[in-house]
């Protein structure tokens, strides 16, 4: 590295490549080491220990020459004054050519340290060694945690392996250091076989003589002996004996879990550590609360659940309209489960615009297959610690959402429902989406382990139901790992049939009334969705339909009322919007149907010719797509002008495309086809009849490719009156998406490439 950089001097502290930590400093000098290098040097500096341990000052002579480049993960000024930091180290590199600037501070220059080639089949040899060695270390010391043995399970590098093991055992600082300073990675796993050799033999030998003090005494007089002295201890320190008896309610819990044994040992140890917490320490309220929490987890506590098929069916169909798809993927789950008990729970991910009821799919599904059901909302989210959980050894530490959701739930197998899986944020925070593919990946959720509860907890007997609005902000690496399933946009028909047999009844029980004594008709609810609302779901027919039904209660409900369409002005007020009419009668204009994340919409392009330079003017928030678009239907004119008959020198004029609602911004290659007949229209001074809609994007030789979202255009250009519509050929299967009733006042012609679509309107 040629940039010079601050060094930061630590006295104690190892930190190793791949390692991070978090430090606090309340001197002057080390919070304008860490803002120099924020702002100066993109977040990095020079860690290095000092070769002084026990003076407070240091000097150029105290500075190792090696150590590790370090990456600032965020800093944070605290109420108290102190500053706090989250430092990761990167690599280890070697300091060259130290300066002392004027205010004191120290800069370097560095130089990589690369580490030389061995034989490949030793290096695994000795990579396989340092785990075995690893977990017998693991194994018999029961101050060290087992996560070590996940983090390294599948690290082949012999260096990032040494360095990992190195940093998360609880080795003796001037060993750390050692092993820090050996750059030869090779050599340095010489010295870790050896260390953890040594203190594997260590403790054995210590636990050795422990079995042998404990056989001298006889059970009872062990436990005789042992409570007089927590006894005498307590009353000395003055710790409650309240919590003595709350301790031995967590080793009674503890002792009728059916967990694991290494789990349950695991959670004995953290009793032990409660009771000789005195009160007034910091760590005893997070050692009960962690205790609470992991002994409330239902380790292996099912709900039965409904497992006969034609109940959940017909609740399912009582309680939800559609997703016709959803509903069959579980009902062949719940089969196939029956027959084998060890199948993997399917991972659905319901697509679709809002208010189409995905969530409330997820609900009834809970409420049919009695059970439970958790919600977790991931919209926004950006700290990967809300999924996973916090570190113990931060403030507040808490688990996240998923092990908080199934301890509420009071079983290891509930419905959970993670909603809004394409709003997640990627920040400095982290990545929640990365955390999501442990949770649901069935290879890997079996063992999830959330970073409050520290333990292995199975998460395979849950059912995962994701939901999302926009499929194209979905990560891939995420998306690859689930059943997605489209929720297209509710029709007219659909949102009547709702209305009627849905909405009316529910309405009718959350306000307590004989729902059969309000009257809608078709046509009355066929106006309110028309003139009131502009949906792709049901969200706002149901907010109109319940304002009538208030406004009707709070006179009295003493007879069968009939709705009729001149009530809904006293109910609901002026329409919101008219029903969608061609009102133009020139040429240059053409009705483009849209698809949006509420669904689909019509909208019209107009294009206007004058006098002036050539040049294209898009106007109505286009985007950078359909910018191109407007500029490949204009050159793929000038490439054709004696086919579609018109004169070369009218392409060379100022050209001005424009799309109607201009706040809305608008994107995406679909629009091609509908700004080329627009363009022609205007030239040829030919009206375009208003009766026709096009869909497809057009390519430099006039071909009309292939566009998403068919069934939702047709949807939206059948309610606004369109009786044909051109849509690219290859787009013909998508037509089978799309309910009979379209077709019967809308005629679809599928066209290849644009000469087929002139023919048919212009000549």
């Amino acid at each position: 590295m040629k940039n010079r950089l601050l060094i930061l001097i630590l006295q104690n502290i190892v930190l190793f490549p791949n390692q991070e930590v978090k430090l606090e400093f309340s001197n002057d000098i080390s919070k304008n080491i860490i803002d120099r290098a924020i702002h100066q040097n993109s977040a990095e500096l020079v860690l290095v220990a000092s070769k002084n341990e026990e003076g407070n000052v240091f000097g150029v002579e105290d500075i190792e020459s090696i150590g590790v480049l370090v990456k600032i993960k965020n800093a944070i000024d605290l109420p108290n004054g102190k500053l706090r930091v989250a430092l990761r180290g990167t690599k280890r590199i070697k300091i060259t050519n130290l300066k002392v600037l004027a205010d004191g501070l120290i800069e370097v220059e560095t130089i990589a340290i690369e580490n030389p080639l061995y034989n490949l089949d030793e290096e695994l040899a000795y990579s396989r060694k340092l785990k075995e060695m690893t977990r017998s270390y693991v194994e018999i010391n029961r101050g060290v945690s087992n996560t070590i043995l996940d983090i390294i399970k599948n690290v082949t590098n012999l260096s990032k392996l040494t360095d990992m093991i190195s940093a998360s055992l609880e080795f003796d600082i001037r060993e750390k250091m050692k092993l820090f300073k050996e750059t030869d990675h090779y050599d340095r796993a010489k010295m870790l076989v050896t260390l953890l050799s040594n203190e594997v033999k260590s403790i054995k030998l210590e636990n050795k003589i422990d079995e042998e003090i404990h056989a001298k005494f006889e059970k009872s007089e062990k436990e005789i002996i042992i409570r007089e002295k927590i006894k005498m201890l307590s009353d000395e320190l003055g710790v409650d004996s309240d919590k003595m008896s709350e301790a031995e309610i967590y080793k009674k819990t503890i002792s009728e879990l059916k967990v694991d044994e290494k789990i349950r040992q695991s959670m004995y140890r953290e009793v032990r550590r409660f009771e000789l917490t005195m009160d007034n320490s910091p760590e005893y309220g997070s050692l009960r609360s962690h205790l609470e929490f992991i002994t409330s987890l239902p380790w292996n506590k099912s709900s039965k659940g409904e497992s006969d098929i034609e109940k959940i069916d017909e609740q399912l169909n009582g309680l939800h309209y559609g997703l016709s798809k959803a509903k069959e993927r579980i009902e062949e789950y719940m089969v196939l489960k029956k027959k084998n008990k060890n199948l993997h729970s399917p991972i659905l991910c319901l697509i679709g615009p809002p208010g189409t009821g995905k969530t409330t799919f997820a609900r009834e599904l809970a409420s049919s297959t009695h059970r439970e059901f958790v919600k977790v909302s991931v919209g926004g989210l950006n700290d990967a610690s809300e999924l996973i959980g916090h570190r113990r050894t931060y403030i507040g530490a808490g688990a996240g959402k998923i092990m908080e959701g199934i301890r509420k739930s009071g079983v290891n197998n509930p419905i959970i429902l993670i909603d809004e899986i394409d709003k997640m944020v990627k920040d400095y925070k982290g990545d929640p989406s990365s955390v999501l593919l442990e949770i649901l990946d069935q290879n890997q959720n079996r063992e999830f382990v959330d970073n409050y509860v520290q333990e292995p907890f199975d998460l395979s007997n849950v059912l995962f139901i994701l939901t999302a609005n926009d499929e194209s902000k979905i990560p891939r690496a995420l998306y690859d790992r689930l059943e997605v399933i489209e929720v297209a946009s509710y029709t007219l028909f659909d949102k009547i049939e709702i209305a009627k047999n849905y909405t009316l009844p529910r309405l009718g029980k959350e306000y307590g009334f004989d729902h059969t004594k309000i009257k809608i008709s078709e046509t009355v609810i066929a106006k309110i969705v028309e003139e009131y609302t502009r949906e792709a779901g049901v969200r706002d027919l149901e907010r109109k339909i319940s304002t009538i039904i208030r406004k009707i209660l709070i006179k009295g409900l003493d007879k069968t009322v009939t709705i009729k369409e001149s009530d809904l002005e006293k109910y609901l007020g002026n329409d919101t919007y008219r029903e969608y009419e061609n009102y133009y009668e020139t040429s240059g204009v053409v009705n483009v149907p849209a698809f949006t994340s509420s669904g689909g919409c019509l909208i019209n392009v107009e294009v206007a010719l004058y006098n002036g330079v050539e040049k294209i003017l898009t106007t109505g928030s286009l985007g950078k797509v359909m910018q191109e678009s407007a500029m490949v239907a204009v050159s793929y004119l000038k490439d054709n002008c004696k086919q579609f008959k018109i004169d070369k020198k009218s392409l060379s004029e100022t050209m001005h495309v424009h799309a109607l609602d201009g706040a809305t911004p608008k994107d995406g290659p679909s629009a091609g086809l509908g700004i080329e007949v627009a363009i022609l229209s205007a030239i040829l001074d030919k009206k375009v009849p208003n009766y026709c809609a096009f869909t497809g994007e057009i390519s430099l030789k006039g071909r009309i490719l292939k566009v998403g979202g068919i069934k939702e255009k047709l949807i939206s250009a059948y309610n606004a009156g369109i009786k044909k519509m051109y849509i690219p050929r290859e787009n013909e299967a998508d037509l089978g998406k799309v309910p009979k009733k379209v077709f019967k006042d809308m005629e679809v012609k599928t066209v290849n490439c644009f000469t087929e679509v002139y023919e048919d309107i212009f000549n």
